[in-house]
């Protein structure tokens, strides 16, 4: 806009007088000093007024002859050899041929003195098609060599290169010495290096705008002191110029107290002064968007009273937004502080809104309750409000009625909020509103029918809520304008008319988690402009229609998963879904063969047909899908063998195939594969040997290679995968040694400096075993290392080198025909939560630093020949089993019952049983235990013959009972005492 204000400036004539001599008109400027004179001297006004036309008609004449040549002649020459040094491909300086270069497209001359005061090269294309800007630049731009003859237009004012690409050249330094310039456009042009410095000599500058906003060129500058000296700027614009080296940015652009807008977006920012005075307090316009300025906003911001527009998205802000800011800037229309770390109640006891047009607070940590911002300081600017957006943030409490009096509200996110309650139903009278987007919230209740009135809707989201209840066609009964519906993770009930046809063509539709069926929605057949349809687990259970594929001709994304859908897969025509980029059909029923047709979707990405039960071999054309980035056939029947067209698929990043029936031998060329990161062949029958991974596939993550036939050693080339987290060639026929390079696992010895970008993707599920179990992995995987080379028939000892993989958290080793000793050093895997060593031929000691590894919960070292005492510590007491050890004759202590040697039990210095252990020494916790018990025992039975007799004295009825008692037992004692006497005599006599 203000470069369009600039070339209506230029265009301006200046005041004129006309004079007709000899029958031709000139132009003529009046002369204060002549019309004194003459004022002066009326004598001699006819000699004078003669004399003047005298001169005034060589003068003239002059003129008529410079008209006739229109423009002069250096500065033709001058524009002559500019056009020379350039590449015009579409022919846009045709016209530079004709005599009259003040007619060639884009030279402007003066009326007044007849020099170039404009050149405007600004490449046309972005203005006239603004959604095909890139190719259509592309066609159109100048390119070639700036020569230094435009330094010959001394009277330029305005230039503009903008939108070209003069790539790999510097901005030429000769711009400095365009002293009249006021207005300088090189944004966009390709121009690479420093900025010169020359530029500062500019001084009537008013418009400079250098910024690189569609990634056209790499302008840097470690210095704007430059700037400082061009005193008339009001424009400045540095978006996408790297200025993070350029430590005066600030003191350099508040020398500009004429500064009206300032644009440095995209300038890798990372601090803006706390205390300064600010001098360009006229500034209108700010955009210090994109940056990574990591501070508060400072209280300077107070001191610009003029702002309108203020955008500092995608920065790293923090603290509570200043209200301040609001009270001093009556004038705000647009303010943009979404994504940053700003929090607190911003719009907290403040009414002075009603200019605000768009407001934008995405992706930060604001909270307070939303119908009271609603009913409070938002509902000042109800009749400007155009954008409302606060998604991401912490807001809270339900909406409230007022919001159908925002009449011209054109959009309305507030979505991953804590919104609860209902949907209200003036909703429906907000007339202009374009995007509705109430997502992730805790919303509550049926969607208002009055949703149906809004004629303008475009985007309606209400995805992951708790909503309820039947949606009808009465709810999008006049939604015409409708293009994107999505009402996933809801408890909602979809039931239309089989006669229904909707009254818009929608292009995105995700009815996930929603009940759809259990028929395919007949309403479908209507669209014609379908790129994402998402219905995964909406409770289908249908065979694929005749009509789908029809309908799907321009689908990107097609999601049908967890339903269930049966019959032959071979309904689905790849023929009619060449755009197809993403398709997603897994944990159905579908069954048959892989359609040839599948070869077709030339532009496919993703491909999931996983869990189904699919039969047959791969098809051949496979290798024609060459933009294919994930396969996912797990869980099917599928066989044959496995050729190399999967080598063909250069972009192949994920190739997940478990559980099939495939055979015969890997090619090798598999790990020729650059992008791949995740490998799953497990459960199928593949035999040979394993292909040598890591010389080509460096980024490979994961690789489960389990419940195989595969036999020879373990390549050593799996050592070069610096980013390997995951490794499985479990249960195969591999022998040979583990390799002593396996240390050298950067991404498990801590070294993350260069590990690969994991897609989250919930469809990766990978069955690991550990923990003595086997437990399913999915969204977790990409955190979890793991080594499990169990069921083989590797033999020699466990590399001490493998204690490196300090980030290892399960290691399996199990079942093999190991030998020697465990690593002494096995507690430096202080990550370790599952280790299984069992079944081999390990020997010697348990070492003592095992306990020192705090997160081991699942330790089996059982059937080997493990000797000595089993280390003590809290540390295993996880683990505090027999089993662990079970099969180690030699191993003894706890929680054995088998006591080591010197562990034996001795009586103690006092004649009763004690334990002795370390040497012979006294257990002096039973010792201590023992004196206790004898200390109290006194006292306390002191103690208790004293209540007896205190209760003996007070209570006669208990004193005679006790008596009668007493009575009886000394009468029972002595008979039994003159029995045992007459024994005794009886027994003497007969011996």
């Amino acid at each position: 806009m203000s470069n369009v204000l600039f070339s209506m400036k230029f265009n301006q004539d200046l005041p004129k007088t006309h004079v007709t001599i000899k029958r031709r008109k000139y132009t003529a400027f009046p002369n204060p000093i002549l019309s004194k004179a003459m004022a002066s001297a009326p004598a001699f006004a006819p000699l004078i007024l003669w004399t003047l036309l005298v001169f005034q008609s060589f003068e003239f004449g002059h003129s008529e002859a410079f008209a006739n040549v229109s423009c002069f002649g250096t500065e033709r020459e001058a524009l002559l050899k500019f056009k020379q040094g350039l590449i015009d491909h579409s022919k846009r300086l045709s016209s530079w041929t004709s005599k009259d270069c003040c007619e060639w497209k884009g030279v402007k001359c003066s009326k007044k003195t007849g020099h170039i005061f404009k050149l405007d090269l600004r490449n046309p294309c972005f203005e006239t098609s603004p959604n095909g800007y890139i190719s259509c630049l592309d066609k159109s731009s100048l390119a070639g060599k700036i020569h230094a003859s435009l330094a010959e237009l001394k009277h330029l004012k305005y230039l503009d290169l903008s939108l070209n690409k003069f790539s790999k050249q510097k901005i030429p330094q000769f711009f400095g010495t365009l002293q009249r310039l006021e207005y300088l456009n090189l944004s966009s042009a390709g121009f690479d290096g420093n900025i010169p410095h020359h530029l500062g000599n500019l001084s009537n500058l008013q418009y400079l705008d250098l910024a690189s906003r569609f990634g056209e060129g790499s302008l840097t500058t470690n210095n704007l002191q430059w700037v400082s000296k061009l005193s008339s700027l009001k424009y400045f614009h540095l978006s996408s110029i790297d200025l993070g080296k350029s430590k005066d940015w600030f003191s350099s652009i508040n020398m500009l107290s004429s500064l009206q807008s300032l644009q440095l977006k995209d300038c890798s920012l990372e601090k803006l002064p706390h205390s300064l005075s600010v001098n360009f307090t006229s500034l209108i316009f700010l955009d210090l968007s994109g940056n990574s300025i990591n501070s508060i906003i400072p209280p300077w911001f107070y001191n610009f009273s003029k702002l309108e527009h203020i955008d500092l998205r995608a920065n790293h802000l923090k603290g509570a937004f200043p209200r301040t800011l609001f009270d001093n800037n009556q004038q705000l229309s647009f303010l943009d502080v979404s994504h940053n770390f700003l929090g607190g109640q911003i719009l907290k006891n403040f009414s002075s809104l009603y200019k605000l047009h768009e407001l934008r607070l995405a992706s930060n940590n604001f909270d307070g309750d939303v119908g009271s911002i609603i009913r409070g300081p938002l509902e000042s600017a109800q009749s400007n409000l155009r954008i409302c957006d606060f998604t991401a943030n912490n807001f809270s409490g339900f909406l409230p009625s007022q919001l159908g009096s925002f009449k011209d509200l054109e959009c309305l996110s507030l979505s991953r909020n804590l919104i609860w309650g209902p949907i209200p139903v003036t909703l429906g009278e907000l007339s202009s509103l374009t995007k509705l987007d109430l997502s992730h919230n805790k919303l509550s209740g049926n969607i208002p029918v009055s949703i149906g009135r809004l004629s303008n809707l475009e985007v309606l989201d209400i995805t992951n809520n708790s909503l309820n209840g039947v949606v009808s066609e009465s709810h999008f009964a006049n939604l015409t304008s409708l293009t994107h519906l999505s009402t996933s993770s809801n408890e909602l009930v979809l039931s239309f008319d089989p006669a229904w046809v909707p009254p818009f063509q929608v292009q995105w539709i995700n009815m996930s988690g929603c009940d759809v069926g259990p028929k395919f929605p007949l309403w479908l057949q209507t669209q014609r402009n379908i790129s994402n349809l998402y219905m995964s687990n909406a409770n289908i259970s249908d065979e694929i229609p005749n009509w789908l594929s029809d309908i799907l001709l321009n689908v990107i994304v097609l999601d049908l998963s967890n339903n269930m859908l049966k019959g032959p897969i071979s309904r689905m025509d790849g023929n009619k879904m060449q755009l197809l980029r993403f398709l997603i059909l897994s944990g159905n029923s579908l069954s048959g063969s892989i359609p040839d047709s599948l070869c077709a979707m030339g532009n496919l990405l993703y491909l999931d047909l996983s869990k189904n039960q699919l039969s047959g071999t791969l098809p051949l054309c496979l290798k024609k899908l060459e933009a294919l980035e994930w396969i996912l056939l797990g869980d099917n029947r599928l066989s044959g063998h496995f050729t190399n067209s999967f080598c063909h698929l250069k972009q192949l990043q994920v190739l997940v195939l478990h559980r099939n029936g495939f055979d015969k031998v890997l090619p090798k060329c598999l790990s020729n594969l650059t992008y791949l990161l995740l490998l799953d062949l497990s459960d199928n029958d593949f035999t040979g040997e394993i292909p040598p991974f890591g010389q080509h596939s460096q980024l490979l993550s994961l690789i489960d290679l389990e419940k195989n036939s595969f036999t020879g050693s373990i390549p050593s080339q799996l050592c070069q995968l610096s980013s390997l987290h995951f490794l499985s060639l479990a249960q195969n026929n591999i022998s040979g040694s583990i390799p002593l390079c396996f240390g050298g696992l950067l991404s498990m010895v801590g070294d993350t400096s260069d590990q690969p970008y994991w897609l989250d993707m919930p469809s990766i599920n990978v069955l690991v075993n550990t923990k003595g179990t086997s437990q399913m992995y999915s969204k977790t995987l990409q955190f979890f290392y793991s080594i499990d080379l169990s069921a083989n028939n590797l033999n020699g000892k466990i590399p001490e080198e493998l204690t490196r993989l300090v980030e290892l958290q399960n290691l399996n080793l199990s079942q093999n025909n190991l030998s020697g000793k465990i690593p002494s050093n096995i507690g430096n895997l202080k990550n370790l939560e599952s280790l299984d060593l069992s079944n081999n031929g390990i020997s010697g000691r348990i070492p003592p630093s095992i306990s020192s590894v705090d997160f081991l919960s699942c330790l089996n070292l059982s059937f080997n020949n493990l000797s000595g005492p089993i280390p003590s510590s809290s540390h295993l007491r996880t683990v505090d089993d027999e089993s662990v050890y079970r099969g180690n004759d030699g191993l003894c202590g706890a929680p054995l019952s088998k006591v080591c040697p010197g562990d034996e039990q001795h009586p103690n210095i006092d004649g009763q049983d004690g334990d002795f252990r370390n040497g012979g020494e006294p257990n002096v916790g039973n010792l201590d235990i023992h004196n206790w018990f004898y200390a109290g025992l006194g006292p306390g039975f002191t103690i208790g013959f004293l209540g007896f007799c205190s209760a003996l004295h007070f209570k006669q009825s208990w004193r005679i009972s006790s008596f009668q008692a007493m009575d009886r037992i000394i009468g029972k004692l002595m008979i039994s005492r003159t029995i045992t006497t007459l024994r005794f005599k009886r027994a003497f006599q007969e011996r």
